[in-house]
């Protein structure tokens, strides 16, 4: 079983925090943004995202079509907590 509670480089994410395998969130998944409630298919670069920490500026989002399934993944300065379809998931920073 994977063991969601320890993110891929060994750092401890925030209790409640989930990290999909791959980070991409998957079309229709709403986001919550400072111009309401969204699917994150029609998410932009410059968007304000809610996150545990406040207002953040979406720095990227890529679409990825490579399982079949369109999965978007977001991009922030740093590592953030989002709140998407009711859940807390953890967001990796821009490499």
């Amino acid at each position: 079983m994977l063991d969601l509670s320890i993110a891929p480089t060994g750092a401890r994410l925030r209790r409640g925090a989930v990290r999909p395998p791959d980070q991409a969130l998957c079309e229709g998944t709403i986001v919550l943004t400072l111009d309401g409630a969204l699917p994150v298919e029609f998410l932009s670069v410059g968007d304000r995202i809610i996150t545990r920490a406040g207002a953040r500026i979406l720095r990227d989002i890529r679409r990825d079509d490579a399982q079949g399934t369109a999965g978007y993944h977001l991009g922030f300065d740093r590592s953030e907590v989002i709140y998407a379809d009711g859940k807390q998931i953890t967001i990796a920073p821009l490499p």
